[in-house]
């Protein structure tokens, strides 16, 4: 447990010491203490350090767990260059949240996105476009996202978590929000030997499951006769389970009920089915289909971190550093649906039905609808390894010198799997007046009759992708002894990454027969509160969870191969130089300081991939099977220059009372997976005509996004474990990447025609990002004991934005950012006295746009709703060395819904599990 201690009556002083951090606490220079052999500690290291003229005062606060953790944290926020949030563990191996994602969801300004019940990825003031670094380095997930999934790293093998919200020169450009920097601990953070260890068991209660996670760190550290010596090994390992429900009303199309100059109308088959409700000339939109998804799945996350440090001389250090972290994923899981497609949807006659004031769908019945369902199986294995090099070398007192190398190695294997189980056509009735839609067959037993049903297909994909990454770069910065000018700073960098991806492409197999489904059992969905199917026939889920068995059961031989035309590839060199200025202005009795520069990036772009057009083929039995394909090579290249400037300012208002200003340039390039000129359109299978056809595409036309920002943030630190502060961020961005769908008809070789609607990117119209960040933290120490153990976390993000909608007409023509809630709040209440410590946080984040053009939705956006989440942690130091601890995460058993455009079409409505666990953590 890091300890300290400080004294009430001390803290005016305390808080209005002229520490000289302007020189420190840079972007660069926080990874170079974090990762060098240098005598100074992290602020992590040191919170709880007791100061000498500490120990004689009767009104002492002790300062442990929770609270070393939050003084830490506002040790950095305040006495950074930059404007910077930090999430410090509040003992080794132990972020406050169990998940990387989740514990930064707590910062001010960050939103994050939920998959299956865990959080995945991260907003920073409503923009996706984050940059992601292991102690001030790349590090990413092999695929095209280019940043690392958030997912994949166990949170144990962290010691905190920075955030940089405006940039200086030194940081590496590749963002338009922010940097998420992760820290991993280094022997050199420690006096002596250290050893910590914790193991965890972990209840799913939609999944009824059980998980089971730990770590291990073990840190020494000798002097040596060639110096002083340092190792440290961390070992992380978690298996999470989950289950994950969605009830889902979709696709949604508005009838067409216009006239030709002749009097005709203009769709027949859209005049007679409003005429059938009654809603001749009236706006009518309908849904063509509902539908539900029960998804079960493990992750499985393994981490080493193997650090070396190595100090010959006081002037020279090297540290080295070895770090590998393996991603499992599996889900499994059966949807079950009744839908037209984008095929006409028919009025059951006579039956009733209701509509919204704005003619939307509420409730009504509709006959010959297909019953079918999908039994799937997906996975994910990622391995990344990142081994790194530094020296640092202060050859003069004045003279620092620092050189660093890495190499980073990601790999990621996927496979989907799908088979498709047709029914009988049905009369299908369905309500979508509440949060949660119901619907039914009539006769019910239609979803249940076995012999209704057959296997018409089996779709399987393989894809493998290799990320890899060789940079090196040289810093040295000089500092002045007297005069307003504290340090000058220039470096250089240069990196040579490639990221390479082969996919089979999704192969289809026509296959028939009743043999081998089961009554799938749907009683306990949304936890037996839904008033949907009761049990549906489906393939068995636990023979596609064995591919080999899947394929035994159609009689497949073998995988589909790899073929050149699945491959692509992305190559991206960079070269990078900056200067800055760091200055402060005491000397001429102005409290101001701050640093002012400029980097210089050139990238060099090169990209590569295939179109091809997978036809079916017709066999001798009548069925048809997947052809081979037809193919293109297509090769683009780019290459661009940029100058980034930035100035950052602090005024320091009085002792305790400080404000900033900051200027700067962010350039943000396309993922790889948006460059990808690929594009692969596969013919339907006989059991597929009637479903909504898509595909999924790059443009390898994108040219970079550039942001002009301008941030300013008023902090006052009334303690060092307590502040308020206020800030104001305003973006413009030029060449904002949206997402848009287009409908392409495809004619394939034997003939026959359908239309795609094709998801790719584009360069949207400029957009704009403005708002504001609250934030509070104190300990109400003055309260009277047993109170005076609380304490209270807040912030509050405000965020507005907006940019064109794909759509040019209907009810939505413009909509925010992708994944931009306008409005988000963290509640998080503390108590923490003697050896209890507890912890009740509630994150919420108004509705936000999913994706602004969704399929069947008319190229309308998708939005989620409001959402809230109620989660909680209790710790109890049983000794100096043992504790136990309990979490509880989706206390309240939130809701997730999202909706097409306008609140009155509902999409889906989901739920995930409430997770319950138990901690043992031995610290020596």
């Amino acid at each position: 447990m890091l300890r300290g201690r400080h004294s009430s009556k001390l803290m005016p002083l305390l808080a209005g010491l002229p520490l000289p951090l302007a020189l420190i606490w840079s972007a660069p220079a926080i990874a170079q203490t974090a990762a060098s052999g240098a005598p100074a500690q992290t602020p992590a290291a040191t919170a709880g350090t007791a100061s000498a003229n500490d120990q004689g005062d009767l009104n002492e606060i002790v300062v442990t767990g929770v609270r070393a953790s939050l003084k830490s944290a506002e040790a950095i926020k305040r006495d950074a260059p930059e404007i910077v949030d930090s999430i410090v563990a509040e003992d080794i191996g132990k972020l406050p949240d169990r998940n990387v994602a989740e514990a930064l969801q707590r910062v001010a300004g960050i939103q994050i996105q939920r998959n299956y019940g865990e959080g995945s990825s991260v907003a920073i003031r409503g923009l996706t476009q984050v940059r992601t670094e292991l102690n001030g380095r790349d590090i990413f997930t092999a695929g095209g996202v280019d940043i690392l999934n958030l997912e994949d790293v166990p949170a144990e093998l962290l010691a905190g978590i920075d955030v940089y919200k405006n940039p200086s020169a030194e940081q590496i450009e590749g963002q338009l929000s922010g940097v998420i920097n992760f820290r991993t601990r280094k022997p050199f953070d420690f006096d002596g030997f250290k050893f910590a260890g914790g193991i965890t068991g972990n209840y799913y209660d939609l999944a009824d499951k059980t998980g089971p996670s730990g770590s291990v760190l073990m840190s020494d550290r000798w002097n040596t006769g060639i110096g002083e010596i340092g190792v440290l090994a961390d070992i992380a390992y978690q298996k999470d389970y989950f289950r994950d429900d969605q009830i889902t009303t979709e696709p949604f199309y508005t009838l067409n009920q216009s006239r030709n100059p002749d009097g005709s109308f203009v769709n027949p088959s859209d005049a007679a089915t409003a005429a059938a409700m009654g809603r001749s000339g009236q706006l009518t939109t309908i849904p063509h289909g509902g539908g539900l998804n029960k998804n079960y799945g493990n992750r499985q996350r393994f981490g080493t971190d193997v650090a070396l440090q190595w100090k010959p001389t006081d002037t020279l250090d090297f540290t080295g550093e070895v770090l590998r972290n393996n991603y499992k994923f599996n889900i499994r899981g059966n949807a079950f649906f009744a839908t037209t497609g984008d095929g006409p949807i028919t009025p059951l006659p006579g039956a009733d039905f209701k509509f919204a004031s704005n003619g939307d769908f509420i409730s009504g019945t509709w006959e010959d609808v297909p019953l079918g369902s999908y039994a799937s199986l997906t996975t994910r294995d990622s391995t990344t390894t990142d081994y790194s090099l530094k020296a640092h070398w202060t050859p003069t007192s004045n003279l620092e010198i620092t050189t660093d190398g890495q190499y980073i190695r990601s790999d990621t294997s996927q496979s989907n799997f799908i088979v498709i189980t047709n029914g009988p056509n049905t009369v299908f009735h369905q309500n979508i007046s509440g949060d949660v839609a119901s619907f039914s067959t009539i006769p019910a037993s239609q979803t249940t009759n076995a012999a209704l049903y057959s296997n018409n297909g089996f779709l399987d994909d393989f894809s493998n992708s290799v990320g890899e990454e060789k940079s090196g770069r040289l810093d040295v910065k000089y500092s002045f002894d007297t005069g307003i000018l504290k340090s000058l700073r220039a470096g250089f960098r240069y990196t040579d990454r490639t990221n390479s991806t082969r996919d089979t492409g999704y192969r289809y197999s026509s296959v028939n027969g009743r043999g081998g489904l089961e009554n799938y059992d749907l009683s306990d969905i949304f936890r037996g509160d839904a008033n949907v199917f009761g049990s549906v026939v489906t393939f068995p889920l636990e023979t596609i969870g064995n591919y080999a068995n899947t394929l035994t059961a159609f009689g497949l031989n073998g995988a589909p191969p790899f073929l050149p035309s699945g491959s692509n590839a992305q190559s991206q060199q960079t070269y990078a130089e900056y200067g800055a200025a760091y200055f402060d202005a005491s000397p001429l009795s102005i409290p101001l300081d701050g640093n002012i520069g400029v980097r210089i990036v050139q990238t060099n772009l090169g990209v590569s991939g295939y179109y091809q057009q997978v036809p079916q083929i017709a066999q001798p039995d009548g069925s048809t099977a997947t052809g081979n394909p037809q193919y293109a090579a297509i090769a683009f290249q780019d290459s661009y220059t940029k100058a980034l400037p930035s100035l950052n300012l602090r005024y320091h208002l009085t002792d305790a009372l400080q404000l900033r200003l900051a200027a700067s340039t962010n350039l943000a390039a396309p993922t790889f997976s948006q460059l990808n000129p690929s594009l692969t359109l596969t013919e339907p299978g006989p059991s597929q005509h009637a479903e909504i056809h898509t595909a999924t595409g790059g443009n390898p036309l994108l040219k970079p996004m550039t942001s002009r920002n301008l941030d300013a943030s008023l902090e006052w630190y009334f303690s060092d474990q307590e502040y308020v502060s206020v800030a104001g961020f305003y973006k413009k961005i030029n060449g904002y990447i949206q997402t848009a769908i287009t409908p392409r008809d495809i004619t394939f070789p034997d003939g026959k025609t359908y239309t795609y609607q094709v998801t790719s990117y584009t360069n949207a119209a400029d957009a704009e990002v403005k708002g504001a960040e609250f934030s509070f933290q104190q300990f109400f120490d003055f309260l009277p004991d047993p109170l005076d153990g609380l304490g209270l976390q807040a912030n509050f993000t405000y965020v507005d934005s907006q940019a064109p909608s794909p759509a040019t007409s209907g009810p939505v023509t413009s909509v925010p950012l992708e994944l931009l809630s306008r409005y988000s709040y963290n509640l998080i209440g503390i108590y923490e006295k003697g050896p209890l410590s507890l912890r009740l946080a509630y994150n919420w984040r108004s509705k936000f746009v999913e994706t602004t053009a969704g399929v069947g939705t008319g190229n309308l956006p998708i939005f989620d709703q409001p959402y809230g989440q109620l989660d909680g942690s209790l710790t109890y130091q049983v000794t100096q060395n043992f504790s136990l601890g309990v979490d509880a995460r989706n206390i309240n058993n939130a809701l997730k819904l999202s909706y097409f455009g306008i609140a009155t079409r509902p999409r889906t409505a989901t739920i995930s599990d409430r997770r319950l666990s138990v901690t043992a953590r031995v610290t020596y």
